[in-house]
């Protein structure tokens, strides 16, 4: 199973709820659980400190830690040396996410009931590294399909260090015109495990969805899309007839851009060889930059 740090998790979802709020986004209610305090709707790590002697890995930040309110959230990374769950959690790690943890039985839940359609994600951070290390925030929204969790949209972006609270705004890459019922959004004190550095520290604040992402009229060009093979190992062949098309622009799913590739004859071969693992969206655009139809493939190994 992945390491939560990197928080490309399977996501259980939730019933439908209308809104464009994450609920407690600016962290201002907090609630005792097993004996711990824990921001509502939220879940940090602090569950495994139960476990001595883990130290604890989230704190609720006052004063000049918190960006408006009365509270904010402080995500440090430490080492379990007691780790009950290593193949779920890293071992040098802090984090949170939106939902809960059981512990008897043992079980997750991930996100929060949500239909809307936001442009981005918005919040404020501070963020004080220890050496290289990086911190990373990522929203997903799911819908259930009847059998499981179709992706709506996703996107993430890395955190760097910073002198004091700026904003944050991660654009959503949208791969359907469904409306999504749940939403999935997660912190990381130290996003890369291989980094990861104890003491880095995170501090959170103010998190909103922004904008609303309607249905777009080149949604309904997918069926001049080609694409093969899908998933990818070496290369991928993207044939698009739509007759504007130009150039197909290639980004990962926190939303980097890895190539820019020319239409030639309709077509484009990409040499996915030394792309990662994971999904890719790629975007059709005519010589003018306009987008006119996009999807995405998966690259394995």
């Amino acid at each position: 199973m992945k390491k939560l740090m990197i928080i490309s998790v399977i996501l259980i979802f939730a019933p439908t709820f209308q809104g464009k709020a994450q609920p407690n986004g600016g962290f201002e209610n907090w609630s005792t659980i097993y004996t711990l305090q824990e921001p509502d709707n939220w879940q940090t790590l602090n569950f495994i400190s139960l476990t001595a002697p883990n130290p604890l890995s989230a704190f609720k930040a006052t004063g000049i830690d918190k960006h408006s309110g009365n509270y904010a959230l402080k995500l440090k990374t430490v080492y379990f040396s007691n780790n009950p769950l290593p193949d779920v959690v890293g071992d040098t790690t802090g984090g949170v996410f939106t939902g809960k943890v059981t512990l008897s039985p043992f079980a997750y839940k991930y996100g929060f009931p949500y239909t809307g359609r936001p442009e981005k994600l918005e919040f404020w951070s501070k963020y004080y590294p220890v050496g290289n290390d990086t911190a990373g925030a990522i929203v997903i929204l799911k819908k259930w399909n009847g059998t499981h969790s179709d992706t709506i949209a996703i996107g993430g972006t890395n955190i760097n260090a910073t002198a004091g609270y700026s904003t944050f705004q991660t654009d959503l890459i949208y791969y359907s015109n469904e409306l999504p019922d749940s939403a999935f959004i997660g912190f990381s004190a130290s996003k890369v495990p291989q980094i990861a550095r104890v003491n880095s520290t995170l501090y959170i604040d103010d998190v909103t969805f922004l904008g609303w992402v309607g249905v777009k009229e080149y949604d309904n060009n997918a069926e001049l899309i080609k694409i093969f093979p899908n998933p990818a190992s070496d290369n991928v062949n993207i044939f698009s007839s739509i007759e504007a098309s130009d150039n197909i622009q290639v980004s990962d799913i926190t939303g980097k851009i890895t190539g820019r590739y020319k239409i030639r004859n309709c077509e484009v071969n990409i040499n996915t060889g030394a792309f990662a693992e994971g999904i890719y969206i790629y975007e059709i655009r005519n010589d003018e930059g306009r987008m006119l139809c996009k999807g995405k493939f998966n690259v394995v190994r």
